[in-house]
């Protein structure tokens, strides 16, 4: 019986897509004049510091990470919405009291302003960032830190994220994986993974909770 629904943040809640797209592009013309934006859709689900020190290693980690953050100033708020039905979900999760929890690769103080910033950080009783752990999805690490924090159990818990970090993660945490299926790669991951739930908008999970 599932107890327990743990989410990824970007991609997932948050429509970040083609501003993190548009701030890679940004450094990338920046450091190397060239950009394959195909490449950085890959990187998705990776922690940013990770991507930066490997595609970036000759320049200084700190003037690069400050070239991306700048670019994002004024621009989130603006450009980043919550998808669709994501806010009645939590609220009816909530209210028919599962545990909810946040495991992504975004730093905490990231994470954490952006959840209060959608007002949505009431829900979320556990949440882990990229800063929080030592392994990275898709190892299981971030995933089993939430489940501990909710006291829960593997078998009991849900998985929803968009990338394939986050379906390696689920599946090596022994959890159950939820696919968001509105991006142009779903079908792929869901073939490759083998994922039985994939979700058209976020109330679907509904559904998929109710058939368990």
């Amino acid at each position: 019986m599932i107890d327990t629904v743990i989410f990824d943040f970007d991609g997932t809640l948050a429509d970040t897509t083609q501003l993190v797209i548009n701030s890679f592009k940004h450094i990338y013309y920046k450091y190397y004049n060239k950009c394959d934006e195909e490449y950085i859709r890959g990187t998705f689900g990776e922690p940013l510091e990770v991507t930066l020190k490997r595609d970036f290693s000759n320049f200084k980690y700190e003037e690069v990470l400050a070239s991306y953050r700048d670019y994002q100033v004024d621009k989130f708020e603006k450009d980043v919405k919550l998808y669709d039905t994501v806010e009645e979900t939590l609220n009816y999760l909530k209210n028919n009291n599962f545990k909810l929890g946040i495991a992504t690769s975004r730093v905490r103080a990231s994470t954490l302003w952006a959840l209060k910033n959608f007002k949505i950080d009431k829900y979320f009783e556990v949440v882990v960032a990229a800063d929080d752990v030592i392994k990275h999805k898709p190892d299981k690490e971030p995933l089993i830190k939430v489940i501990e924090g909710l006291n829960s159990k593997t078998e009991s818990t849900l998985y929803v994220g968009d990338s394939k970090y986050d379906m390696e993660c689920a599946i090596n945490a022994q959890t159950t994986p939820v696919l968001a299926g509105w991006h142009s790669n779903s079908k792929i991951l869901a073939e490759k993974y083998n994922v039985k739930h994939v979700i058209d908008k976020m109330w679907d999970l509904i559904h998929i909770i109710n058939e368990k």
